[in-house]
């Protein structure tokens, strides 16, 4: 069974935290609230939620967010791939076996 360890905050503080640091990067690249909100395509309400961690936002919003501020790869790996990919040598010997008819049936 795999285990996991869940944060004592939980998303809460989670969110809290990733509004923190896309504000900051924000001011990093030296951005108003109005020119990120505007090249998002979202209101400038919004932005000001994601920025404070508001947990209602839409993922969509936080990803055009992420990307503007040059992060967009980053969210395909926020899951790590759990499985390998199959063999395809494996997948090219398998026998097919055929389904076997009910009984009494014609």
């Amino acid at each position: 069974m795999a285990s996991f360890k869940l944060s004592v905050y939980g998303d809460t503080e989670s969110l809290r935290t990733l509004g923190e640091s896309l504000r900051q990067d924000r001011l990093r690249h030296n951005f108003t609230q109005s020119h990120v909100a505007e090249l998002a395509g979202i209101s400038l309400p919004t932005l000001r939620k994601i920025e404070n961690g508001d947990g209602k936002v839409e993922m969509r919003h936080y990803a055009r967010v992420l990307a503007i501020l040059g992060h967009a790869e980053r969210l395909g790996n926020l899951v790590p791939s759990t499985l390998p990919p199959p063999d395809p040598k494996f997948l090219a010997t398998s026998e097919r076996q055929r389904a076997r008819g009910r009984k009494g049936r014609r």
